[in-house]
């Protein structure tokens, strides 16, 4: 019994030895010296329609977290301007330098929050890992500023998040985050409810006739982009909202009214920028964006 005990004690040491080992050499693979690593600036080059997704969503919020993107037009926005108009290009600067700030931002909360302890980021080429969680990445994808430090993880308590960029949508990454349950029935993972905050919002009510149609409650209504601190700045914004609609939305602007709500703020859009950016970036993509 002492001599098992013995040789497990010494698999484990070993196996411990070699991770450690294998952790160091890695990063030293993926920065041979002559290809300069990506940095994040470089790495926002691509502005994902994810992140543009996120200022049309929650643009009070969106607006605070990232400062660098006040003149970041969204796609509604860019359809009212001409071709030629120089706040496209002054836009579009200002999605790159938004976004940086959104993919660093992130990538340190999602090390502050441990997600890497439960999330690993490395498709291992063993099994059917591939069939699983998707192609392995090669060193050279991984040569950039946001896998320093490298992620690897340590377990799977959830999926591996390698290529999580772009498979799910915005709404499902911010209700993961308030109550995993409800998008992951068998989680275990905790609610982030920190990453959410109490405000004012504009709703709309919908119609009688569409409750009875639809067959949903009367008093069921849907909100407008927008969490605003006070009542008074949302009554502000309902009244602008309500002056801007078309004489033949009368009825519509009549079941439009402020209530109490709560949405995410600017660190879960960060977070969530984050995981819609993992897999998705790679020198070809980088060249192509240029």
């Amino acid at each position: 019994m002492d001599r098992l005990n013995n040789i497990l004690l010494w698999a484990g040491l070993g196996c411990f030895a070699l991770s450690f080992l294998l952790s160091g050499l890695y990063p030293y693979l993926i920065t041979d010296g002559k290809t300069p690593e990506a940095s994040i600036r470089e790495l926002a080059e691509d502005v994902s329609s994810d992140f543009r997704l996120l200022k049309e969503a929650y643009p009070i919020d969106f607006a605070r977290a990232f400062p660098e993107g006040v003149n970041a037009l969204t796609d509604p926005e860019l359809a009212t301007i001409a071709a030629d108009d120089p706040r496209r290009g002054q836009s579009e600067d200002a999605w790159k330098n938004a976004y940086a700030r959104a993919l660093r931002d992130g990538r340190d909360l999602y090390i502050a929050e441990a997600c890497w302890h439960c999330h690993s980021q490395y498709v291992r080429p063993v099994g059917n890992e591939v069939e699983r969680f998707g192609p392995v990445r090669t060193t050279a994808e991984d040569n950039n500023a946001l896998q320093r430090p490298v992620l690897w993880g340590t377990r799977r308590v959830g999926p591996d998040l390698t290529h999580e960029g772009g498979k799910r949508s915005n709404d499902w990454h911010i209700a993961h985050l308030r109550n995993p349950r409800s998008t992951s029935p068998d989680s275990v993972m905790p609610a982030y409810t920190w990453y959410f905050r109490r405000g004012f919002q504009i709703r709309r009510g919908v119609s009688s006739e569409t409750a009875e149609r639809e067959g949903i409650p009367a008093d069921q209504s849907y909100p407008y982009p927008g969490l605003y601190d006070t009542k008074a700045e949302a009554e502000v914004a309902l009244e602008k909202l309500k002056s801007s609609l078309s004489s033949n939305l009368e009825e519509e602007a009549e079941r439009m009214f402020v209530a109490e709500g709560s949405g995410p703020d600017g660190d879960a859009l960060a977070l969530v920028a984050y995981l819609q950016w993992l897999g998705t970036w790679s020198p070809k993509t980088a060249e192509a964006s240029k």
